[in-house]
């Protein structure tokens, strides 16, 4: 192979290296195909986040009021203990 071979095999690769690097290309589509869906499983995965979060927040909120409910139960369960052994106390002085 002499030197006009080469030269006529190096632009054949050039041609086709432009062409299939076109706007109008199959590689364009198939890399605006891959974004697209790296795109859309950005998003779901950014959903999902979201959703986890406000799950963790009601739960977070769900487990306040409990412990809300809780002591506040323990504290009226105090006061009428005390309550109690007042008159008992109280008794006993007169």
């Amino acid at each position: 192979m002499g030197l006009w071979g080469k030269l006529r095999q190096a632009t054949n690769y050039l041609r086709k290296l432009r062409l299939s690097l076109g706007p109008d290309s199959y590689f364009q589509y198939k890399r605006g195909r891959k974004s697209d869906q790296h795109a859309r499983e950005q998003a779901e995965d950014s959903a999902q986040r979201t959703r986890a979060e406000a799950e963790r927040g009601r739960e977070k909120a769900e487990r306040e009021r409990g412990y809300d409910q809780r002591y506040t139960r323990e504290r009226e369960a105090d006061a009428a203990q005390e309550q109690a052994k007042r008159p008992e106390e109280a008794e006993p002085d007169r």
